[in-house]
């Protein structure tokens, strides 16, 4: 493959200004306290029953050939918070506390001239209406949905509720194609090495690496990269040398590892941002667009991001676009507008929370800067952001549309951080993020600790096929069901296939605990020999009353009952 090099005059013009604030605080010693505003605001509460009736397509992008098996994803929530979309809806006297003695609801869908209308039932989630859409024209304008929902209890009034959705259609391709499958947020995709195959679904694991000074010197990271189980390389501009760059490209692509093209130093300016979209969409490995890095912390322009994401899809479409937040709470609304997939980089490993160790002040709610936005310093955190990140997508209602992956912390020993995470940390850190619905894993930064399983790329050589071959299948499954515990300080969370349980269990709370079986809801586990299997643990061990978890564990179980 062959690009012009014109990435060498757009590398020229990045700017290095430090911003004087970081998510929207001062935390210079010669700075006053202001406080930073850009709060996201919480829904209230409802005493009566809301209805949240949401639709999107299956799949985005479809395509000519999937045309005949389209579907869309029908959500009938019955909730009690003021959350996007909620409506006020009576339910029968009968009710009780049964979810299926509420009835169903009569739901239309309208794209294009064609209709299709099916029950559902009430409080349904991923409910799946199929609609053959190939009397459509594929084309790179979306197409304007109307989604409508009529509940007609026999002792009540009818009542009707609505709602719009896009659905992208577009040509086939023999160029790269990335699918979001909005059942479950997992991306699907054809083999990275341009050998052709049928899309699958995948869990995105791998690392942002420097272009320069890492791939401009040493393209055997890349080979590195893919001997430890990767499945995805992310290099940091600027690309300031197009034939090494151009080297890169072709030897990701030779290994078979998807590439994410990042455009945080251009994305503010379209004409560059449309220059690369034309120059790299043809990508055969390209996964994702990444547009703007930390636009919180810097107080990027609120529409740039957005900006940046409809030309990206006015000139291209087949591949989504994720952006990066650093802030626990600073405009999270204006920024993921610009986004499908919302990146956390939540670095709390070796952090002072109370006194930033670069700046000399200290770090409250509204001032300071100590390296993790109003983190309290550890695994907690991790914890933390990314439910709170999909908590807020969902109120928005954009939890259908929008997903977020992770950013594991594989750095430190310098400015804010006085320490790397261990191999158990960095793997706590993305598995913590799993239990709480992220769907990728990209960790920051390449080439990290190396040598034993205690380094994080010790773990890693271990842990990426154990996530591939035992956790991957129930991420991506739609119809796999998750419960999330939480017990005296220990995260841990339950998946089931209708056969057999995933369990992901990590110890947040820094302290020994006994984790019995009956409270992650796996009472029925009698002989732990027989029905437990630990694929991946560390300071953790288990019997048949439940699991020793030390302030060290985590670990990936599968339980069969």
């Amino acid at each position: 493959m062959r690009y012009s090099t014109h990435l060498l005059v757009l590398a020229a013009s990045i700017s290095t200004v430090v911003a004087q604030t970081w998510c929207g605080k001062n935390y210079m010693a010669n700075q006053t306290v202001v406080p930073p505003g850009g709060q996201f605001p919480l829904p209230s509460k409802s005493n009566d029953p809301l209805l949240v009736f949401r639709c999107a397509p299956v799949f985005r992008p479809y395509l000519q050939e999937d045309a005949k098996n389209a579907a869309f994803v029908v959500d009938t929530r019955i909730v009690y918070d003021l959350i996007n979309g909620a409506s006020p809806i009576s339910l029968p006297n009968n009710t009780g506390s049964s979810s299926h003695a509420v009835g169903n609801v009569a739901v239309t869908i309208e794209v294009g001239g064609l209709r299709t209308t099916h029950d559902v039932p009430l409080n349904a989630t991923g409910y799946e209406v199929p609609l053959d859409i190939s009397g459509l024209t594929a084309q790179q304008t979306p197409y304007n949905v109307s989604c409508s929902a009529l509940y007609s209890p026999s002792s009540l009034n009818p009542q009707s509720y609505s709602t719009n959705a896009t659905l992208l259609y577009l040509p086939n391709s023999k160029n790269s194609v990335t699918k979001t499958d909005l059942r479950t947020g997992s991306l699907w995709a054809r083999p990275a090495n341009n050998t052709g195959g049928p899309f699958q679904p995948f869990v995105p694991q791998g690392f942002y690496i420097s272009f320069n000074p890492y791939l401009v010197q040493n393209l055997s990271y890349i080979d590195q990269l893919k001997a430890e189980g990767f499945n995805t390389i992310h290099p940091v501009p600027p690309y300031n040398d197009t034939a090494v760059f151009e080297q890169v490209l072709n030897k990701s692509v030779e290994l078979g590892l998807y590439i994410i093209f990042d455009m945080r130093s251009y994305y503010e300016n379209l004409t560059a941002v449309a220059e690369l979209v034309n120059t790299y969409k043809s990508l055969p490995n390209l996964l994702t667009w990444e547009t703007a890095h930390e636009p919180d912390g810097n107080s990027d322009p609120f529409n740039a991001a957005k900006q940046a994401y409809d030309l990206i899809y006015q000139l291209d479409g087949y591949h989504p676009v994720g952006i990066v937040l650093n802030c626990e709470d600073y405009n999270f609304t204006p920024y993921v507008e610009g986004a499908d997939i919302v990146l956390e980089d939540t670095y709390p490993i070796g952090i002072n929370a109370t006194y930033s160790l670069v700046w000399h002040t200290p770090c409250t709610p509204d001032f300071g800067h100590c390296g993790c936005d109003d983190c309290r310093g550890g695994l907690i955190d991790i914890q933390a952001r990314i439910q709170t990140y999909k908590d807020r997508l969902d109120i928005l209602g954009y939890d259908r549309t929008k997903t977020v992956w992770t950013t594991p912390q594989a750095v430190g020993d310098g400015a804010y951080w006085t320490t790397i995470p261990t191999g158990a940390q960095w793997a706590a850190i993305g598995l913590i993020s799993f239990n709480h619905g992220a769907t990728g894993s990209m960790s920051y930064q390449f080439p990290t600790t190396s040598g034993n399983s205690t380094t994080i790329e010790g773990t890693a050589s271990i842990l990426t096929n154990i996530i591939t071959e035992y956790v991957q299948p129930y991420l991506v499954r739609p119809k796999v069901t998750q419960t999330i515990y939480s017990y005296e300080g220990i995260d841990a969370s339950v998946w089931y296939d209708g056969s057999s349980y995933l369990v992901i269990v990590a110890n947040v709370n820094g302290t020994e605990t006994i984790v019995p079986w009956a409270s992650i809801g796996l009472g029925k586990v009698t002989n732990a020999t027989a029905q437990v299997h630990a694929h991946f643990s560390v300071g953790q061990p288990f019997n048949s009353t439940g699991f020793d978890s030390t302030p060290s564990g985590v670990g990936i179980y599968t339980v069969t009952l």
